[in-house]
């Protein structure tokens, strides 16, 4: 495409709502990235938190997002990157605003670094994606996986009559409930913490619409945990994981039960269970499982030249 045909891409962003999810999953599906930004319930779930938006040309996606005090864009999803990248740089300049793009992976940057002459990359620690092997993680087998292991046998072992079930419309009723009345393991009770409850209410009152995977933990028949989430491609994307954590072992019990549940199949290789986001509690955890990579994602500043 000629530099100049650069306007007949100007973006026209759409806030996103429920009835944009599969519109959403198009794009995700058939190009997937294996990190959580790519995923229909990560980006449709923190959608008023991070005030995202879309927009489409030429049979690619960009997303928009306030995120670190900014508007930042996602690297283009689609078949014409190029095209992409002109509309956003279109898109800034007659904003006058900088162009920003956020979680940037590995395969995408090299191409940013080409094509502009001067960029300053931030690559966040907190945010970078835990990547999991998913028969690993799932059978725990080794000296290394000891601690999660071990607390799965001490939840067996303390509440023999525990059962692990799909959400459905016979349950969401009491998974709301347990929502509105669910205690943090962490100090870290920041605002994004209660937000993310309020998102959790919003999918289970939406459930159908989201389309997610989810399981309950119970024992004896009272709700002591649940996760929900999706797949794309080879990856089983885990975006929620809530656990009563005066039993001792839910959280070891529901991680191994939910996979067990949705990724026991050969199709599914691995396991994304999303960011810490700098919590050092979620980042013991996350590390405990032994991650086979922790994905990358920068923010990509474009300086003009």
């Amino acid at each position: 495409m000629n530099k100049n045909d650069k306007r007949c891409f100007m973006l026209t962003f759409k806030k996103i709502e429920l009835e944009d999810i599969q519109t959403l999953k198009a794009y995700f599906s058939a190009y997937p990235a294996r990190q959580c930004d790519r995923s229909c319930g990560a980006t449709v779930m923190w959608r008023n938190y991070f005030e995202n938006k879309y927009a489409i040309i030429d049979g690619t996606i960009i997303l928009s997002s306030n995120f670190k005090n900014g508007l930042c864009f996602t690297f283009p999803i689609g078949r014409n990157i190029e095209a992409g990248l002109d509309a956003i740089e279109e898109y800034c300049n007659t904003h006058n605003i900088p162009m920003v793009l956020c979680s940037v992976n590995k395969k995408e940057l090299p191409v940013l670094l080409k094509r502009y002459s001067y960029c300053v990359v931030d690559a966040d620690r907190d945010w970078f994606d835990y990547l999991y092997e998913k028969d690993a993680l799932l059978n725990l087998v080794g000296r290394k996986y000891g601690t999660p292991r071990n607390h799965i046998n001490k939840f067996k072992k303390l509440y023999p009559d525990w059962t692990f079930e799909k959400i459905d419309s016979s349950n969401i009723p009491q998974l709301i409930d347990f929502t509105h009345g669910f205690t943090f393991n962490s100090d870290e009770k920041d605002e994004g913490a209660f937000d993310e409850l309020k998102m959790c209410i919003e999918v289970l009152e939406n459930y159908d619409a989201y389309g997610m995977l989810g399981g309950v933990l119970k024992v004896n028949g009272k709700i002591v945990g649940y996760s929900m989430g999706e797949i794309i491609g080879d990856t089983l994307f885990c975006h929620v994981e809530k656990a009563d954590i005066s039993y001792g072992g839910a959280y070891q019990m529901l991680t191994n039960q939910y996979l067990r549940m949705y990724a026991a199949g050969d199709e599914i290789k691995f396991v994304n269970r999303e960011e810490d986001c700098g919590d050092p509690g979620l980042r013991k955890s996350k590390l405990s499982y032994n991650p086979i990579e922790l994905l990358e994602k920068s923010t990509v500043t474009v300086k003009k030249g």
